[in-house]
This record gives structure tokens, C-alpha cells and sequence, in this order.
């Protein structure tokens, strides 16, 4: 004879599952997360594609002070970039590096913390000393896709 489940033994069994599989699910939003980052580093040196793993609404926080405007922010990175090439005569070879992220998933919001490794060899020249800096990126996740909301940086002293 067939039995049939009850209310209350579903409600165990949809919360039993919930539980065997919400770490799985955090890990590859984690996964997710830290491939946007890694996207984001690896296209330095193309603003336009970096751009695409940034949020319109992106907040930005260096030194210098705080962005709000990601667009304007993007035409006076892509004018400053220019112009070293322009003054280098030629474009400058961009390695990025993410070193000992961190990283918490809260829903669909993930917070990234991480030191970034940064260095420029201009065209036909020496290259310039390493840069450091501690970064702090939150990312949201909209329509199935994580995109950076807002970014802190902040100088290493070494």
C-alpha cells in the first residue's frame, strides 16, 4: 500500500535538502564571484572590458576620494590611459595579480577582500616598482549574474 507524505514530513525533507545543498550552492556563487574578480583583473589594461564586470551604480573609494559616476569615471580613465600611451608611444604591458582572497557570500550580495599586485612595464621603457594595494570589492549578483557594486582601495606601506 502507498503512502502518502505528510505537510510535516515534507517540510523536513524540502529543510534536509535546503541544508545538504546550500553549501554547495554558496561554493559556486563563491566560484562566480571570484571569476568576475579575476576577469576584472585580467582586463586591466581593456577599460571597456573591465567595465563589464562593473555595475553602473558602482561607488568607488581610493585616497583620492570617493566616485559615484561609474561613467564619467570611465571616460576620464580611458582619457588618462590614452594619454600615457600617446606621451609612452605606445602601449604599456599591464600584470595584474590577486593575492589571499577572501570570500563571503551572503545571498546575493558577496563581499571580496584581497591584496592586488599591479605592474606596468611602459612601452620602451624600464618597468615601474610593483604596486600594492589592499582591495575590498562587493559584488551583487542581478539576473544571474555578479557584477562589481562597489570597490575600496586603499594603500599598502612597505
Amino acid at each position: 500500500m502507498l503512502k502518502f507524505v505528510t505537510g510535516r514530513t515534507l517540510s523536513l525533507l524540502v529543510a534536509s535538502a535546503a541544508v545538504l545543498f546550500a553549501p554547495m550552492a554558496f561554493a559556486d556563487d563563491a566560484d562566480d564571484v571570484m571569476a568576475v574578480v579575476q576577469q576584472w583583473a585580467d582586463t586591466e589594461a581593456d577599460l571597456t572590458a573591465q567595465a563589464q564586470t562593473i555595475r553602473a551604480d558602482r561607488v568607488q573609494v581610493t585616497g583620492n576620494g570617493r566616485q559615484s559616476d561609474q561613467a564619467e569615471n570611465l571616460r576620464v580613465q580611458i582619457a588618462n590611459h590614452n594619454a600615457r600611451v600617446k606621451a609612452a608611444g605606445g602601449e604599456p604591458e599591464m600584470i595584474v595579480r590577486i593575492e589571499s582572497p577572501q570570500v563571503a557570500v551572503y545571498g546575493d550580495t558577496a563581499v571580496v577582500s584581497f591584496v592586488r599586485l599591479f605592474n606596468v612595464i611602459p612601452y620602451n621603457s624600464e618597468p615601474l616598482p610593483q604596486n600594492s594595494a589592499w582591495f575590498t570589492l562587493v559584488l551583487v549578483k542581478e539576473r544571474g549574474s555578479w557584477g562589481i557594486a562597489h570597490s575600496h582601495v586603499s594603500g599598502i606601506n612597505n
